[in-house]
Parts: C-alpha cells; structure tokens; sequence
C-alpha cells in the first residue's frame, strides 16, 4: 500500500503553478497550466487566473469555491520535486537612505 502525502500548505507562483508543502516536509510543485486547454464543464472558471489562485486546502485536498478539489494522491503524482536554493546571509547591515 503506497503512502499517501497529504497537503499542509500552498503558494501561487505564477502560471498556474502552485508550490505544495506536504506534511513530510517535501516541497514541491504542481503545474496546472495545461489546464487552461482542457475542457473543463461546470468548472471552467478555474481558467481564469484571478479564480485560480481562490484555491485552499481543507481535509488534505487542493480546493477552490466551486467545489473542484485534488486528492493528495494525485496531488503529489503531478508535482515535482521544488529546487529551493539557500539564500545568502550579508555579512553586515547598511542603513537605506
């Protein structure tokens, strides 16, 4: 029985991507672009970019408004692994005027 990885946090990162925190700590991205091609039915509204980024996460699934949801299980099968670089610390402040 493959485990499954549920959700615990999401991002729009522009594009219709989506950058998913798991509750195992693994980040990682979810492209909906090719969405937008798709015949969607009662749910074309997710086409539109600003209705897109209404998503949530409630009970371990990816949802928006209108009802349309992700299981986890699909969720994470559609992502990929996020290359998250560290951020250089400056070795000192300076003051902006």
């Amino acid at each position: 029985m493959a485990v499954i990885h549920y959700p615990v946090n999401a991002a729009y990162i522009g594009k219709f991507k989506l950058l998913i925190e798991f509750e195992n700590g693994e980040l990682r991205i979810a492209d909906f672009s090719s969405y937008k091609k798709r015949s969607l039915g009662d749910f074309s509204d997710l086409k539109d970019e600003k209705y897109f980024k209404t998503f949530f996460i409630k009970d371990g699934d990816l949802q928006w408004p209108n009802g349309w949801d992700v299981a986890p299980d699909y969720l994470y099968d559609i992502s990929t692994p996020a290359i998250v670089l560290p951020v250089k610390r400056r070795t000192r402040l300076t003051k902006v005027k």
